[in-house]
């Protein structure tokens, strides 16, 4: 009896650790066409999801205290939390303004799942940003600005824009949008991105102190190395996959740029 109420304990401690740590805030798209995320420092992830609801799910954040009944939280940034997990959420016309808004935000991870047709643009250039940005099964606009760490997208779609100062770029696309051009860009990073075998592309690729390698069939004096082939380093690259496309262009300016199929 014991040893099963000891059990007891324990699950409903853990239940009661994940009810304080994990979060959700819901909030209706209507005529909105973007969400801009900005003011964090934590962790984010992005998915697409049915339905008509941005859902923000929030974990490592604590409950307001008590003692803050009928009092409301204060934020450097002058935003005001209206979520109860950290965040404000307002629209802005056709725009959903997402903005951390207390000092928890800063270390919290949020998952945003936004409706699919609704672009996403995240300003996450924090000098104190800890996580990386994940995004996966995302077939809308995406535009990333950031100073550190990395950046990693799973089966997206594009138009893809993203900037990044100190990190690493690393894209697996599922289908490659062709309607607008892309560009992805890093000053102290790698650029990885993986292509399906057959799109068809204008690419654009530079790298200053780096190298550049494909798998792909361009037109370009080639060596091998380690199964990819060696184009060049210190120079800009132009040619064109499957007969030419959307606009790609890949830079950065100290590492190495890998451009794969599959």
């Amino acid at each position: 009896m014991k040893k099963i109420s000891s059990l007891i304990l324990t699950v409903a401690l853990a239940f009661g650790i994940n009810a304080c740590y994990a979060q959700e805030f819901k909030y209706d798209v209507k005529q909105s066409n973007q969400v801009f995320i900005k003011n964090l420092s934590g962790g984010i992830s992005i998915e697409e999801t049915t339905g008509s609801q941005i859902i923000i799910e929030a974990s490592k954040y604590d409950k307001r205290p008590e003692r803050a009944d009928g009092l409301k939280s204060l934020y450097t940034s002058g935003a005001e939390d209206n979520t109860s997990i950290g965040l404000q959420v307002n629209t802005n016309e056709s725009v959903i303004e997402i903005i951390g808004a207390s000092k928890q935000a800063e270390e919290a991870h949020y998952t945003f799942k936004v409706p699919k047709g609704v672009n996403v643009k995240v300003d996450y250039r924090s000098p104190y940003a800890n996580d990386d940005i994940k995004v996966k099964n995302f077939s809308s606009e995406l535009e990333v600005t950031m100073l550190n760490p990395d950046i990693s997208l799973e089966n997206v779609t594009g138009p893809v824009i993203l900037n990044l100062t100190n990190g690493d770029i690393n894209i697996d696309f599922g289908t490659v949008n062709q309607n607008s051009p892309m560009s992805i860009h890093a000053t102290n990073g790698i650029i990885d991105i993986t292509l399906p075998a057959n799109t068809p592309a204008n690419i654009s690729m530079s790298t200053t102190n780096g190298e550049i390698f494909t798998n792909f069939d361009i037109d370009f004096k080639k060596k091998t190395k380690e199964g990819l082939n060696y184009i060049g380093g210190g120079q800009k690259i132009k040619g064109t996959i499957n007969g030419g496309g959307v606009d790609i262009n890949l830079r950065t300016i100290n590492d190495n740029i890998y451009l794969r199929k599959k």
